[in-house]
């Protein structure tokens, strides 16, 4: 049994950030009723890159979902979602704050229909204030939390994270207020609003910068791959491609020296605590780079392996999806969406008891209305009826 079989989520959502938070709960047994416009659907359904006709956007974020259409502009389409989260216990929405309120089914309005039911909004800057109407998307997230100033290499321009991180953070934490939401429910009975913004969701992953700032007067700044608690944590480019290497007893780095072939350094004094060797941090690196150029990754992580230092390759996605650790934690899937094969991302949370399953395949646009719908009472004459009307595919 999955542990959130029973649960059912009205999942208003689109594009990237509360999607992704909606196929994490879906995971784990959730019954997730994605529920798409009656236009293009979800926008990620538009996104570069495409394969055979179909966005890898949209295919990477809907897994274990059911998807049904309804024009939400309609009364009879908000009727029919009305009916539908009289069944649920979470609607999740991530219309830009105001979207909500102005189509009739913002939060009061739920609440109206069902008076214990959890309302998740997940948007750039939250809810209120100043920016609440401003639109962000994850890199102007990045920018705003203060997270992409402290990303990249000193003297270079502050950098992204490669990824959709703003998006993907503030999905965790969406999924997080769900879960203390519904525990809170199961005590009491009660419903709530949660309100996640991107900005705020990466502000909690800056770590000491505020301690830094308030406390330290001193502000953070880039410093590449290599970490201020101590050296070397570091990038270093091998025979045949680039690794990260770490000191595993900060307090003493002899083991590291001899890992090196320069044991000597662990016998100067000017190299002995972490502080020091931040001092001199220029010339260890070169000291570190010219061994490691001599050679192979895989003859670094032997070296290392023996004298119990820390490594680790940098690998591309090709190359993490042939990993034996990655393939072993089952983090590489197969999938199919409409003809198209491919591999996506496993369920990271492993569970001994209620573990998570990819039961269903991403859903095509309305895949499941008729099912859904006439799970709530509807008939095959209604369904007729909205359908000549625009109210559903």
């Amino acid at each position: 049994m999955n542990v959130l079989e029973g649960i059912r989520i009205v999942d208003l959502s689109n594009a990237y950030s509360a999607p992704i938070a909606t196929m994490q709960l879906a995971d784990f047994g959730a019954d997730v009723i994605k529920v798409e416009n009656t236009g293009k659907g979800d926008g990620s359904r538009t996104w570069n890159p495409f394969v055979n006709g179909e966005s890898l956007g949209y295919m990477y974020a809907n897994r274990n979902k059911r998807s049904i259409t309804l024009n939400l502009k309609s009364e009879e389409g908000k009727k029919a979602l009305f009916q539908l989260v009289k069944t649920a216990d979470v609607v999740v929405e991530n219309f830009r704050p105001g979207v909500a309120a102005k189509l009739g089914i913002d939060y009061e309005s739920m609440k109206a229909v069902k008076p214990d039911i959890i309302m998740a909004s997940l948007s750039g800057y939250g809810q209120t204030g100043p920016y609440a109407k401003k639109g962000a998307y994850s890199n102007l997230a990045e920018a705003q939390s203060g997270l992409m100033y402290l990303t990249g290499w000193p003297n270079s321009l502050p950098t992204g994270s490669g990824v959709a991180f703003g998006d993907s953070v503030a999905g965790m934490f969406l999924v997080q207020g769900i879960m203390y939401a519904l525990f809170h429910h199961e005590r009491t009975g009660e419903g709530q609003y949660i309100d996640v913004a991107m900005v705020d969701s990466l502000i909690g992953l800056i770590q000491h910068g505020f301690a830094q700032v308030s406390a330290m007067g001193v502000e953070p700044e880039r410093i590449g791959n290599r970490d201020l608690s101590d050296y070397p944590y570091d990038t270093f480019k091998a025979k045949d491609g680039y690794c990260q290497l770490g000191n595993s007893t900060p307090s003493d780095w002899s083991m590291f020296t001899k890992a090196i072939g320069r044991p000597d350094l662990g016998q100067e004094e000017k190299y002995n605590t972490p502080d020091k060797r931040w001092e001199h941090v220029e010339e260890i690196h070169d000291i570190i780079q010219d061994w490691a150029s001599q050679y192979t990754r895989a003859e670094i992580e032997k070296i290392f392996g023996e004298y119990g230092q820390l490594y680790s390759p940098i690998l591309k996605c090709s190359e993490v999806m042939e990993d034996p650790q990655v393939l072993h934690r089952e983090m590489v899937v197969d999938m199919e969406y409409r003809g198209t094969k491919y591999k996506d991302k496993g369920i990271p949370v492993k569970m001994s008891k209620t573990p998570g399953t990819i039961r269903m395949m991403p859903p095509t646009q309305g895949q499941h209305t008729d099912e859904v719908l006439k799970s709530i009472g509807y008939t095959d004459e209604q369904l007729q009826t909205m359908r000549e009307n625009g109210v559903i595919l």
